[in-house]
């Protein structure tokens, strides 16, 4: 994908992957990174199973070994069992990245419990559990990496995003907990705020449910501070970084990869 030059960061061929939303997007941006970066071993997740089936025969093709893993990380049992399959074929995970999430829209008037528990299903309760399953052989091993997508948003959204954005802030909540909880083990763990970024997933959103034209990216990015909205590679390279020996003396950090500053003004004229 277009949007970052590439460095490559020499990852061993034998370190592990494990990718969540791993099918378009951000986790299909994370995977190819990592490969380009030099690793060799992946454990891909999506509930979209063609699209994920598609993103490793391309990494087959590059020389990866890949194990595709359909799951529906709103049940508890296909989060554990995702771990499991990866362990399976590959021993300890070196590199867990929890991309997968909803956006589902929702304000303080309109959301149903349903959707809330969606949310938070899948956003919050999903990467919990996915580590929680990952970190004992992590620990036994004495290493590993955890990055959690997040979003700018979880320090105050719009209305019609409020329960998305508390999710967001619970999951970089969870982020430094689990930082905390594991920093003497040889374990690391991060989350990225991601500000507004051009994925196929939003592009679905801003067409079909904002009645955004097609264009909408471009227009859109022409009025932001760098000229554009984030793309995929984007919170790739930071992923790879995080991972990299270059970030082993980080660990907590909640990172925004945004062109906006949290909390200012902007003052014109």
């Amino acid at each position: 994908m277009a949007g970052t030059e590439r460095t490559s960061r020499d990852f061993d061929a034998d370190r592990t992957i494990f990718v969540t939303g791993a099918a378009q997007g951000v986790g299909e941006a994370v995977a190819r990174r990592f490969l380009a970066d030099g690793a060799r071993r992946f454990a891909l997740v999506d509930r979209a199973t063609a699209e994920l089936e598609r993103v490793a025969r391309d990494l087959q093709a590059a020389g990866a070994q890949v194990v595709p893993i359909a799951a529906e990380l709103a049940r508890v049992d296909d989060c554990r069992a995702s771990v499991t399959a990866a362990q399976a074929a590959f021993g300890p995970i070196d590199v867990l990245c929890s991309c997968a999430g909803l956006t589902s829209r929702g304000g303080i008037f309109d959301t149903t419990p349903q959707t809330f528990d969606d949310l938070f299903a899948v956003n919050v309760r999903a990467p919990f559990f996915i580590v929680q399953s990952a970190l004992p052989a992590m620990i036994e091993r004495g290493r590993g990496v955890i990055v959690n997508i997040s979003s700018m948003l979880a320090h105050g959204g719009p209305p019609n995003l409020l329960p998305y954005s508390a999710s967001k802030a619970a999951l970089n909540v969870l982020t430094k907990s689990l930082a905390n909880s594991v920093r003497r083990q040889g374990i690391r763990a991060h989350a990225i705020n991601l500000g507004w970024t051009a994925t196929p997933g939003e592009h679905v959103t801003q067409t079909q449910v904002h009645g955004m034209p097609q264009d909408w990216a471009a227009r859109e990015g022409a009025r932001q501070p760098f000229g554009r909205l984030l793309v995929p590679d984007d919170p790739a390279g930071v992923c790879a970084f995080l991972a990299s020996a270059d970030a082993r003396m980080m660990t907590g950090c909640i990172i925004d990869l945004e062109q906006w500053v949290a909390g200012t003004l902007e003052v014109t004229g």
